[in-house]
């Protein structure tokens, strides 16, 4: 299978830890969690620290991943979200056929994508572009840039001018595509129109509480 990724990568997340954080199907839902051991060269087993699960690594979106499938996502120097087809000691293979070095670090000159620890910092807050409320359970938030953000990941809101409901708790997000994600369980009856401005960060409940 090629060189393995090293032990040091897996494991319960750390804080400021190089964990790689994975998505994966865990009988239930497509959710965040870790790797716990490498299986094959696609093949790794995954944990949410509840459930654990043996998973195949595939080229979806995060939120399309079924039982047994799993998805990596990088970050190239750009900052376009890139699916990973194959990781090995040194190198990814991107859904674009290309292969590439990997890190962790947010560098965007060092011509190497980065991978997401699963217990890193939070993702730097992003400036909303729209908020769109509609009455079929759906609640649809557009940032003006990637959000960075992955199915199941909690957020908080801040600033935002007319709906304003969102400006308080924490919030759990589906993604639907690397500027557009929907809020789980709200219904746009229940908000007030979207005015202007507003940011969006990925926010632990500990993290939340301890701001407060």
């Amino acid at each position: 299978m090629g060189r393995p990724l090293n032990k040091r990568y897996f494991g319960p997340p750390t804080d400021g830890g190089d964990e790689i954080k994975v998505q994966f199907h865990n009988g239930t839902a497509s959710v965040n969690g870790w790797i716990v051991k490498q299986l094959g060269s696609k093949k790794f087993r995954c944990t949410d620290g509840t459930a654990i699960k043996d998973c195949f690594l595939v080229d979806k979106a995060s939120a399309a991943v079924a039982a047994d499938e799993m998805t990596i996502t990088v970050l190239d120097d750009a900052g376009n979200p890139k699916q990973v087809t194959k990781i090995a000691g040194r190198k990814v293979t991107l859904d674009t056929g290309e292969s590439i070095a990997w890190n962790f670090s947010d560098s965007t000159t060092d011509g190497a994508v980065e991978i997401e620890e699963a217990g890193g910092a939070a993702i730097a807050a992003v400036n909303l572009a729209a908020i769109t409320l509609t009455s079929a359970q759906v609640v649809e938030v557009e940032t003006a840039a990637v959000h960075g953000l992955t199915t199941g990941d909690t957020v908080n809101f801040a600033g935002i001018v007319g709906t304003t409901e969102l400006n308080t708790g924490l919030w759990t997000v589906t993604v639907v595509d690397a500027t557009n994600f929907t809020i789980d369980g709200t219904d746009g009856d229940d908000f007030t129109a979207y005015v202007s401005d507003g940011t969006v960060q990925e926010t632990t409940e500990d993290d939340f509480e301890g701001d407060a």
